[in-house]
């Protein structure tokens, strides 16, 4: 079937009746796609899907249907599925789509919780109230909280947030203090990197140009803390380690709450500058990544500026 023809007929029954998780794996095929994940043409089985996941193939084969009822994809028997539709079919598919009521959920806890709307512990019970949710919603929200390094669990339905930046000036002050130390971290007389490591930290930061998508925000947190670590644990001064640990676990609700808001083409470049700080330290030039790690620092401070003046987004 010809990607052209996707526009001109109409559309099976809409998503709206699935399953929240074939739902799910339905918006992460569109958001590859559309992210240049998946080319056209490209094959879709169900287990690398179900691998990449990590959940069964039932949901998977589940939305793979579904996306080939709404011509998105063709199917052969026994060869399984392949990427038909053009990128204005594909987002046009991803705006028709229904909320992720657990996505906007997860975003208005962290987002309340760093307005100060919610206290460091609350009791699960009384979220359900307060939000109108139901409670098998609300406990599969929290759990990917607490998966996520941003709660911790308690007993008896009780939930404490972890520690956070919780102000624009602890942000500001964070900023400033990393500037400092990471920095500084490159120019220790120690400073030794693992090319491995190096190389494997390079290989992700390339991917996630190649394939992620705004919707793939915990890579990016991930990649980014992985990138810092690296640079901090290379310097051969525990110190330098501590202090950029210990800043990825405080920015890590804030990170998390930010990520969607933020313009894909600013992630890339975030990434972009990462690969150059790598490809400095790789070629020993230390002053000259030590220069690019500032101005990386530096960029990254003025989106809490855009943030607080309300510029920041698409």
């Amino acid at each position: 079937m010809a990607a052209s023809q996707t526009d001109d007929k109409p559309l099976a029954s809409p998503l709206a009746p699935v399953a929240p998780l074939v739902q799910r794996v339905s918006r992460y095929v569109l958001d590859q796609a559309l992210a240049g994940g998946y080319e056209n043409g490209s094959h879709l089985t169900e287990a690398e899907l179900a691998s990449r996941l990590g959940i069964s193939r039932t949901p998977v084969r589940a939305a793979l249907r579904v996306l080939h009822e709404r011509a998105l994809l063709a199917h052969t028997p026994n060869r399984g599925y392949t990427l038909v539709a053009d990128r204005q079919a594909l987002a046009k598919a991803r705006r028709e789509m229904p909320e992720d009521e657990e996505k906007t959920l997860y975003y208005r806890l962290l987002r309340d919780r760093l307005a100060g709307k919610l206290p460091t512990r609350v009791n699960e019970l009384e979220l359900a109230q307060a939000y109108a949710v139901p409670r098998p919603l609300l406990r599969t929200v929290l759990t990917t909280l607490l998966q996520d390094g941003v709660l911790r669990g308690r007993h008896y339905q009780r939930w404490e947030f972890t520690e956070t930046l919780d102000s624009v000036e602890s942000e500001r002050e964070s900023y400033r203090f990393r500037l400092t130390v990471e920095c500084a971290g490159l120019r220790e007389p120690g400073f030794k990197v693992d090319l491995q490591r190096l190389r494997a930290c390079r290989e992700r930061q390339q991917g996630l140009l190649a394939q992620a998508s705004r919707y793939s925000w915990m890579d990016f947190f991930e990649a980014n803390a992985q990138f810092h670590e690296l640079l901090a644990s290379a310097s051969g001064n525990r110190f330098f380690l501590d202090a950029v640990q210990q800043q990825n676990r405080l920015r890590r609700m804030s990170d998390l709450s930010d990520y969607p808001l933020v313009n894909i083409d600013l992630l890339h470049k975030s990434c972009h500058e990462h690969l150059e700080i790598l490809d400095a330290v790789e070629r020993g030039d230390l002053e000259a990544a030590a220069g690019h790690m500032r101005r990386h620092l530096s960029r990254a401070s003025d989106l809490v500026e855009q943030r607080v003046t309300g510029v920041l987004g698409d």
